[in-house]
């Protein structure tokens, strides 16, 4: 693992404090959680917005997002972000199945 240190105000560092309390959890593991929930949430995002402008496929949306085709195109339509794959055309494939 990579050691990173930084500075954070002193409001964020209270609720730091807090929510180590809550989940019981060291300051290193709540910041990694933190940090690795973060950065799940941007890759999504990038991913989504990679199809909103036809840049990037539903599969290379979901390699970016490092999440299933199914969930990409879940997240795609709950989004209203038009992947060229509707959930129709899913449950018509998952009947097939």
């Amino acid at each position: 693992m990579k050691t990173v240190t930084t500075r954070i105000p002193e409001d964020d560092a209270e609720a730091l404090a807090e929510l180590e309390a809550e989940l019981t959890a060291d300051r290193s593991e709540v910041l990694r959680r933190l940090i690795g929930d973060g950065l799940a949430e941007w890759k999504r995002e990038k991913a989504l917005e990679g199809l909103r402008n036809h840049e990037l496929t539903l599969r290379s949306a979901a390699e970016l997002a490092e999440t299933s085709y199914v969930e990409m195109v879940t997240l795609a339509a709950e989004e209203g972000v038009d992947g060229g794959y509707t959930t129709d055309d899913l449950e018509r494939d998952l009947e097939r199945i």
